[in-house]
């Protein structure tokens, strides 16, 4: 009975800090401490349980990956998104001037993920000291009053950090990073899951259309536009399988790498994508599946798709109507180019850290 408890309470520490806020800080602490005088990774606002999206979760996966490939020397602390607002009291009793936060990538570098940006704000904040470099980010904000608003605050936070690095998911976002945030470094980067070897063993028979569509405020596609996708598919003698990303249960962290090989073996398992979620094309990219790209409300999934203009296989489609032609195009296609993400593009991250670390010795010295 003991070990079950113990074992509930490791698979659920960000819900019970949630549940019991006034004592999360202390228990963090608790936990944490005997760290203070190591050198120290605070790898900041990764997905909780709750956030059940299998590609937040894969980021997770491969930024751990990418930290332990190429820190080594340091200690390396992960704290979810409901730890960071929960914990930051504890983290501040542990953290060194030397210790490097990074913060979680993804797509709510704006008005859109106030939760996540407001955390991102509060980190900058507190810690004016630290390197703190923002993994590959979409960076959107709303052409509205609490848009422009939530902006000029995120400016004025953003640029008053002496040693805060930005790094952008596409071009578009990268020339926003260096309009919004001039006193920032900025970087252009990729989506990190590309950063993962998932050493899939391509299958010799693949069948069907795999559906991976978005059901929430970034898709465009409503009941009559999905209808016809159905129908472009049919119209291309094709039977298609649903799936979303986004799980009908939690992820704790213990459960990450699974939901990402079972992710994978369903996108390996198809011989063609038709998807508008961000991590349903980049899934497909390192399975090397066949992939046509619908658009989405914002730049996010056009401008990423420029990450795979040497790929023979993915395919940006904005005609709904032409989709079964497209289909007629990309099924049949052996994806045969292949891009060294890691040499050509998450490589120069680390390069660029170490030479701002080297800088600041310098300076101290």
């Amino acid at each position: 009975m003991k070990k079950l408890i113990r074992e509930f309470i490791k698979n659920n520490i960000s819900y019970i800090y949630s549940v019991f806020r006034p004592i999360a800080g202390p228990l963090i602490y608790m936990q944490t401490k005997k760290y203070k005088c190591s050198r120290k990774i605070l790898y900041l606002l990764t997905p909780p349980a709750n956030l059940s999206n299998v590609g937040d979760h894969a980021q997770a996966v491969a930024i751990n990956e990418w930290l332990e490939d190429n820190f080594k020397d340091y200690k390396i602390l992960e704290f979810d998104k409901n730890e960071t607002y929960l914990g930051i009291g504890a983290i501040k009793k542990i953290i060194q001037r030397d210790d490097i936060i990074f913060l979680h990538s993804g797509g709510n570098l704006g008005d859109r993920g106030l939760w996540t940006e407001n955390a991102r704000r509060m980190v900058i904040n507190c810690f004016p000291d630290n390197k703190i470099v923002s993994l590959p980010q979409t960076i959107y904000f709303s052409d509205t009053e609490n848009g422009k608003n939530q902006l000029n605050i995120t400016r004025k936070t953003y640029n008053q950090h002496s040693n805060l690095t930005i790094i952008a998911r596409d071009n578009h976002s990268y020339n926003l990073a260096k309009l919004y945030f001039p006193k920032c470094k900025t970087m252009v980067c990729p989506d990190f899951v590309l950063y993962l070897n998932p050493n899939c063993p391509q299958l010799k028979f693949r069948k069907d259309v795999l559906l991976c569509l978005r059901k929430d405020s970034e898709s465009i596609i409503d009941r009559n536009m999905k209808e016809r996708i159905v129908q472009q598919i049919g119209d291309a003698g094709e039977v298609f399988n649903e799936y979303d990303t986004t799980l009908n249960k939690l992820i704790p962290r213990r459960n990450r790498k699974k939901e990402l090989k079972d992710a994978l073996s369903i996108f390996r398992s198809h011989k063609l994508v038709i998807t508008d979620r961000f991590h349903g094309v980049i899934f497909s990219v390192i399975t090397k599946t066949p992939c046509i790209v619908l658009k989405t409300i914002d730049h996010k999934l056009p401008e990423s798709v420029g990450w795979f203009s040497e790929l023979n296989y993915v395919f940006l489609e904005d005609d709904i109507n032409r989709l079964s032609e497209t289909i007629n195009l990309a099924r049949d296609i052996t994806p045969v180019n292949t891009i060294d993400w890691r040499h050509q593009y998450f490589d120069q991250i680390k390069e660029n850290i170490s030479h701002d670390l080297k800088d600041e010795c310098h300076e101290n010295d």
